[in-house]
C-alpha cells in the first residue's frame, strides 16, 4: 500500500509542473493580404502638411497594424518657399555686409561662401564623431552596481 501511495503521489508530482500563462501565444508576424479598398483612411493636416492614418486591430492584442503617410508635394512646396526665403535673407545680407566694409559684392559673396562651408565642415566632423561614439548605457543603477563590486 505504501508503495502504491509513494508511485501515486511521485506520478502527481511529476505531471504537476508550472507552465508559462503565457505559452503558445508567441508573436508570428504574418502578410497582410487585405483588400485596401474598404479601408477607413483618416486624414489630418499639420502646418498645411497632409496626413494620412489608418488602423487595423484584428481583435487580437499581438495582432494589427498602423500605417501613417505624408503628402510630399506640400513639403516640398513648404520646403522650396523656406529655400527662397534664405537665398533672398542672404542676398539682402550681402548687400549690406558690403556696403559696410566697403567691398564688392562679389568679394562679400565669396566670404559668405567660405564662412558657409566652413561651418557645414564643423556640423559634419560633429556628426560623425556622434557616429563613431559607442553607445554605452551610463545609468545611475549600473553605476551604483558597479561600485559595489
Amino acid at each position: 500500500m505504501r508503495k502504491l501511495l509513494f508511485f501515486g503521489l511521485l506520478a502527481i508530482l511529476i505531471s504537476c509542473k508550472n507552465k508559462d500563462i503565457n505559452e503558445g501565444e508567441e508573436f508570428r508576424p504574418r502578410a497582410v493580404n487585405d483588400n485596401f479598398e474598404d479601408t477607413h483612411f483618416t486624414k489630418i493636416k499639420v502646418d498645411g502638411v497632409e496626413y494620412i492614418l489608418t488602423e487595423r486591430d484584428n481583435n487580437n492584442p499581438h495582432e494589427g497594424f498602423g500605417f501613417m503617410a505624408f503628402r510630399a508635394n506640400k513639403l516640398m512646396e513648404k520646403q522650396d518657399t523656406i529655400i527662397s526665403y534664405i537665398r533672398a535673407l542672404q542676398h539682402f545680407q550681402n548687400k549690406i555686409y558690403t556696403r559696410m566694409y566697403e567691398i564688392s559684392e562679389d568679394s562679400g559673396q565669396v566670404a559668405f561662401e567660405a564662412k558657409l562651408i566652413e561651418f557645414l565642415k564643423q556640423e559634419n566632423k560633429e556628426l560623425e564623431e556622434l557616429e563613431k561614439e559607442d553607445l554605452v548605457n551610463t545609468s545611475t543603477k549600473d553605476t551604483i552596481n558597479d561600485e559595489e563590486e
